[in-house]
């Protein structure tokens, strides 16, 4: 273990953490959230697609955009999240130059969902509990994007009114890697269904964490129920800070261990949090005070005039897209085994290629779990060939495999000189990286290896070096 994990441990021993997210998604409707002006806040000159609803002008009326409430819908939906029957829209008051019209048109009291759990994909993921909570899930207007430069701020309103959906969690997070592996999958779940292409770059996808530290009624960390509500002094510390601005999962990960040691040592000192923005600093390293943290009354929250409550009849609500949750419950009803699942279901394509192919293979006599794994160390075959043609493919090749155990460990050899940074992985416990070596044999051997073989041996020969 290494001091940074040992570290966390220790200071998880003395108290609780508490972690929740909130994740918000640019949907990719083509127009805006609430008028005709296309969205696409990254392409044109600036300020080229705006007009009076978006630029906030007076007597301008919001129209909401049914395409962004479907694709709102859908995501809540394959998320877990309980879809509600009537949305309010909201004006959230708060001064802001990015924001000209002084409120922002929001759904948090009457959302698109609430309530429900998220079930991770992966149990290695999981660490000690295996659902998240929603509190909510709902839809609003996203601001314009300031861009600072010479001591002056220039604002550009093509982002201003683009349909943005917010994804906020209870803290229910065991751990920072829990947290962040959270992340990952729900912008996997998000370019599965075509709703948003989630790229943390363009700011598609924006991530803010709200962390705080409980102690803990005794030494020995108890869970009240499988949703890991925690046996705390209080049911929650009366602080939270929310960290914004994290543009990266691993920029997440240093900010989090960063305002965790920064909490910790204050509590250390006796002395007390408060509730406050913050923002990370990786030159420092450390985390820097924004400002005090606002209260829900603060934003003096009233229903949006021009827009009337919408009511939706959910139970007659289809899901068609595929999800990540399908491919990974398809591929263990097929006995594909759990090493290969996070590679095979992080792409859309490679996963639906993967499902046909496995069909295909039952015709010819050819296990799932073999198909499976020639697919993951076979990605060049997978872009030329269609998924009958791998099969087939396949089928021929089997009849040249090798399985003389001198000759496949020499290629094990091989594959672990070659391939360090897997070993390693594998030994910290990563079981992808067990699949990285098995497709080195392969391509060492040119595919006669048989893979069977290659991963009993493998794994006793890295068990030996333990």
């Amino acid at each position: 273990m290494s001091n940074q994990a040992q570290n966390q441990k220790t200071e998880l021993n003395k108290y609780v953490l508490v972690l929740g997210l909130e994740i918000h998604l640019q949907l990719n409707a083509e127009m805006k959230m609430f008028c005709s002006c296309k969205n696409d806040p990254f392409h044109g000159p600036a300020n080229t697609y705006v007009c009076p609803v978006c630029l906030g002008l007076p007597g301008a009326l919001p129209v909401p955009n049914k395409d962004a409430l479907e694709k709102a819908r859908i995501m809540a939906s394959i998320l877990g999240s309980e879809l509600q029957d009537e949305i309010l829209f909201e004006r959230k008051n708060y001064f802001y130059p990015d924001l000209s019209k002084g409120y922002q048109i929001t759904t948090p009291h009457y959302p698109i969902g609430m309530g429900g759990v998220y079930t991770f994909l992966f149990a290695e993921q999981n660490s000690k509990n295996h659902v998240i909570r929603w509190r909510e899930i709902h839809l609003e207007e996203d601001t314009a994007k300031s861009t600072h430069k010479d001591g002056k701020t220039w604002i550009d309103f093509n982002k201003s009114g683009v349909p943005l959906l917010e994804l906020v969690t209870e803290p229910d997070f065991s751990s920072i890697d829990q947290a962040v592996a959270f992340a990952k999958e729900i912008q996997m779940f998000a370019r599965y269904a075509g709703i948003s292409d989630a790229d943390m770059e363009k700011g598609q996808m924006r991530l803010e964490a709200n962390i705080s530290l409980g102690k803990l009624k005794t030494q020995n960390l108890k869970l009240k129920t499988e949703t890991h509500e925690l046996a705390l002094e209080k049911d929650l510390p009366d602080y939270r800070v929310e960290l914004k601005n994290i543009n990266s999962f691993t920029f997440m990960k240093k900010a989090l261990e960063a305002e965790l040691k920064r909490q910790t040592e204050v509590l250390d000192r006796g002395e007390r949090l408060i509730q406050e923005t913050r923002g990370y600093n990786e030159d420092t390293k450390e985390t820097v005070s924004q400002r005090e943290k606002e209260e829900a009354h603060d934003y003096r929250y009233f229903p949006e005039p021009d827009i009337p409550p919408i009511r939706i009849q959910n139970s007659e609500f289809r899901i068609q897209t595929l999800s990540p949750a399908d491919v990974v419950v398809a591929l263990q009803s097929a006995n594909v085994r759990a090493s290969y699942l996070p590679s095979i279901v992080a792409d859309k394509k490679r996963a639906e290629f993967t499902l046909q192919a496995i069909e295909k293979g039952k015709a010819m006599g050819i296990a799932a779990d073999a198909i499976a794994g020639e697919i993951i160390n076979r990605q060049s075959d997978v872009a030329k060939l269609t998924p009958g043609e791998f099969v087939k493919k396949l089928k021929q090749a089997k009849t040249s495999v090798v399985s003389d155990e001198g000759e496949l460990k020499e290629w094990i050899e091989l594959a672990i000189r070659s391939r360090e940074q897997a070993v390693a992985d594998f030994k910290k416990g990563k079981s992808a990286a067990l699949a990285v070596l098995i497709g080195e044999v392969m391509k060492l051997s040119q595919g006669k290896a048989n893979a069977r073989k290659v991963q009993n041996l493998l794994q006793s020969r890295l068990a030996d070096d333990k």
